[in-house]
Order: C-alpha cells, then sequence, then structure tokens
C-alpha cells in the first residue's frame, strides 16, 4: 500500500508539472527518481501510462484515466493536512477541559466571558475533578490541575504553587480563644479537607529551627476546599486554607491570620497537563495563557500579610 500511494504521488506530480525535472524539484528528489517510479509503476500495473520521447512526454489513454485517480489522492492528502493544520491554527472547534473544582470557581469560570469574546468560534467543554484523572480515558486536551507529582508520560507545565494561611473568623476567636503556638491548634476544631487521596489532618509549620507536625482533629471534615473556606468564614472552627481560595476576606476582617510568625509548610503545585504531542494545538496553548494571566493578576501565589488584630489580642 506504501509503494502505491508513493508511486500515484510521484505519477500526479509528472501529470501536473508536466516535466520529469519540475516534478523532481516539486517532490524534492532527483529526475532519476521520477523516472524510476514511473517504470516501477508500469511494470507493477503492466499497462502503459506515459509516451516518452527524448524531449518530451505524454499520457496514454490509460495513463489519463489513471491520472484523474492520482489526482484524487493527492487532493485528499492535501486537504486532510490543511484541515489538520488549520484546526491547529486557528480557535474553531471544542476544546476539553478538565480542572480543579475549586481553582476553577475562584479563578477561571468567572473570567470565561472574555475568553468567548476574544475567541468566539471557541467551544469549551469544562469537567470540574478534585482527584487525579486519566487525561486519555476522559478525553481531554488539557487537565488544570492542583497536585503533589503529575504522572508520566504527558507534558507538565508548572503554572503556579499554592500556598497556604491559617485564618479563623472573629466570632469563632472571640468565644474560643486565639492560638499563639501550632501546639494550641490542638485544643480547637480544625476544619480538614478529605478526599479519596488526601486526608489533610496533619498541618504542617515551620520557624527557625523548628519543623512541626501537628495532627489536628474536628467536627467537619469535607472533600470541597471552598466547603471549608465556608465554613471558617461562618465561625464553625480554624481553616488551613490554599491562598487562592481568598480574594478580600483578610482586608475585609472576614477572616484573621493566624500564627503570622509560623511559616506553613504545604504548598500545593499547579499544573497544565497534556498530551506529548510535537505540536500543540493553539486552542489549547491560548487556554493556558488565559489561565496564566489571571493566575498572575489574583496574585494567588502569595499569603497576605494580615496579622491578629488587636482587638483579638490577649
Amino acid at each position: 500500500m506504501l509503494k502505491q500511494a508513493k508511486q500515484m504521488i510521484v505519477f500526479n506530480a509528472l501529470t501536473q508539472q508536466k516535466s520529469f525535472t519540475k516534478a523532481a524539484q516539486l517532490l524534492e528528489i532527483s529526475r532519476t527518481q521520477v523516472s524510476l517510479q514511473i517504470q516501477l509503476l508500469e511494470e507493477r500495473l503492466g499497462v502503459q501510462l506515459v509516451q516518452r520521447t527524448t524531449r518530451s512526454f505524454s499520457l496514454t489513454e490509460a495513463g489519463q484515466s489513471f491520472a484523474v485517480h492520482c489526482a484524487n489522492i493527492a487532493d485528499e492528502i492535501n486537504e486532510a493536512e490543511n484541515e489538520l493544520l488549520s484546526n491547529m491554527d486557528t480557535l474553531n472547534g471544542k476544546l476539553r477541559v478538565g480542572i480543579a473544582q475549586s481553582f476553577a470557581t475562584n479563578h477561571i469560570l468567572p473570567y470565561l466571558s472574555e475568553l468567548h469574546q476574544r475567541y468566539p468560534q471557541l467551544n469549551i467543554e469544562i469537567t470540574l475533578f478534585d482527584h487525579k484523572i486519566d487525561v486519555i480515558a476522559e478525553q481531554l486536551d488539557l487537565w488544570i490541575g492542583v497536585m503533589d507529582s503529575p504522572p508520566e508520560g504527558f507534558v507538565a507545565r508548572h503554572l503556579i504553587d499554592c500556598h497556604f494561611v491559617l485564618v479563623a473568623s472573629p466570632s469563632y476567636l472571640s468565644k474560643q480563644g486565639i492560638p499563639y503556638h501550632p501546639y494550641d491548634l490542638k485544643k480547637h476544631n480544625c476544619l480538614t479537607y478529605i478526599s479519596r487521596e488526601r486526608k489533610d489532618n496533619v498541618w504542617g509549620f515551620h520557624k527557625g529551627e523548628e519543623d512541626l507536625q501537628i495532627k489536628v482533629t474536628g467536627n467537619y471534615r469535607i472533600d470541597s476546599a471552598d466547603a471549608i473556606r465556608n465554613a471558617t468564614i461562618s465561625g464553625n472552627g480554624i481553616g488551613y486554607i490554599a491562598t487562592y481560595l481568598l480574594s478580600d476576606e483578610l482586608r475585609t476582617g472576614k477572616l484573621v491570620q493566624l500564627l503570622p510568625d509560623w511559616e506553613l509548610n504545604q504548598s500545593m503545585p499547579l499544573y497544565a497537563i497534556y498530551p506529548r504531542r510535537k505540536f500543540l494545538p493553539k486552542k489549547v496553548h491560548i487556554f493556558m495563557e488565559f489561565v496564566r494571566q489571571h493566575i498572575n493578576s489574583d496574585r494567588i501565589d502569595n499569603t497576605l500579610p494580615y496579622r491578629i488584630r488587636d482587638s483579638y489580642s490577649q
């Protein structure tokens, strides 16, 4: 089949260019190779396709009939490549993206209208996940996920590191008191994230030469980072919360940062994951840049430097 296709492409180039030399130049092979492929084609078919003279050539009746089919084959090949390249270079068609649920809710979904205004022909299909997924099984073009380590066999673009902050609401602190050391958390109601892959009930702290891992307990465990934030704002307990979940809660006083002199050890990288390809479709590249743009504008990688207010100090 490969031999047949090669000979038909060479024959089509010859009939289109009407010259062995020009056909060779078009195909970037030697004139001798063009002549050899035509000869092999005729021998394989058992029919003469070309009438040769020292200065020119003409097609036989069989050659003229066969040339039509060869032209169709060449056109199909060119059309297939042009369609593929067109889809890669434009932003038409469907883009299937999987995104970590809490990150998408806070930093992507609110801005999608901007992307659609720029590229109205782009059809985006988003699936929200809070667990590791099989990109191929889910038939995704791109996965934006928060994870300790990206899956093997894929391209992983590190977007940002998600840092954490220890917070509580003024109402909780006024009733339960303020922790001044990580060990004090053992006496408090700590709201923890739990899922099929993670159980975040051990909170890490660092200060100078001290590295502490505090096992915390509480009456509220859930597999939604947004729910942890909302419960913390409502006064249910203390939250160890990713900064990308916060907007103005610290500035407006809805939440108060605790233990500001201690660094929180946990840091979760955010990756863009996609199948390994030599040529990345433009729509995938555009979506990744869109995410990067809002990550930078929202400054989600830094904890906000708000401390406990004097009214809650001992």
